[in-house]
């Protein structure tokens, strides 16, 4: 990386100058894009310990990396109270453009940060009642470029769909769905979009409401995600883990730890004791 670069050029002239440099050298973007292209605040840093003004060593330190300018830098120079700035030349770019063909698809921007570790993303998400919106399909594009980034670093992706299949408004649309397919009216609090009258059309007839419906709504998010070259290795049903069991054996051995209490007719987890700013139901 070109901080990288700087960082041992300024460590180099620090140690010309004959003074120890730091552990870690700052090399950030400066404030004001007219200073240049890269920034070091070593010297207001070191002024102290060196016993000398931030302006005199960043002006020390310029003039040694300028006697021998490294490859790719245009021009150091010394702004405001002691920052050491870089100019880059546009060299630097033809270096990255060079490593990009060679590295190739395959090869180039690759680092294996990961090492295998297995990681789990879920995302989009969306209650299953109708087809995928905005909100939606801007979290299918998050999460999908993030599952990306990181099997490019070597992890194992694997991509979730938590279905919530449970609960009043997947309730709502089935009725919906039912009562419009009966030529019934829709509940108030129902589901009146122009979608919910188009499947009530296409489902035959004797079929099962829930699960006609669960599953025409599942193939349409899964039909629109697909065109949108997002793909899921898991869908997983909350409302199957809600019968295994699995929630109440959570809660009683987050009771047993003693991360649990009741107040108010609820169960609250000691979320507060966790690091969260408070407990939650």
């Amino acid at each position: 990386m070109i901080q990288d670069f700087l960082a041992e050029s300024v460590r180099a002239a620090l140690m010309a100058d004959g003074v120890e440099p730091p552990a870690t050298i700052s090399i950030e973007r400066p404030a004001r894009p007219e200073h240049g292209d890269w920034s070091s605040n070593v010297a207001l840093a070191l002024a102290a310990s060196t016993r000398r003004s931030p302006r005199g060593l960043a002006t020390a330190i310029a003039a040694r990396i300028t006697a021998n300018l490294p490859p790719h830098v245009a021009e150091v120079t010394v702004a405001g109270p002691g920052f050491v700035n870089f100019r880059l030349d546009h060299s630097w770019l033809h270096l990255v453009l060079r490593e990009v063909v060679e590295g190739g698809v395959d090869g180039y921007a690759r680092p294996d940060i990961g090492a295998g570790e297995r990681v789990n993303v879920e995302f989009v998400s969306a209650n299953p009642t109708g087809p995928l919106h905005a909100g939606g399909g801007r979290w299918a594009a998050y999460g999908d470029s993030l599952c990306r980034i990181l099997d490019r670093c070597g992890y194992q992706v694997h991509r979730e769909y938590y279905i919530n299949d449970r609960g009043r408004q997947i309730e709502l649309f089935l009725e919906s769905l039912a009562a419009i397919r009966a030529g019934q009216p829709v509940p108030d609090d129902g589901y009146h979009g122009q979608y919910v009258a188009d499947w009530a059309a296409e489902m035959p007839d004797g079929a099962d409401p829930r699960q006609w419906g669960e599953a025409r709504v599942l193939d349409d998010l899964r039909g629109v995600l697909a065109r949108i070259n997002v793909s899921f290795d898991t869908w997983f049903s909350e409302r199957s883990m809600v019968a295994s069991g699995a929630i109440e054996a959570a809660l009683a051995d987050l009771t047993a730890r003693g991360n649990t209490y009741e107040r108010d007719g609820a169960v609250w987890l000691r979320a507060s004791a966790f690091g969260l700013a408070k407990d939650e139901v």
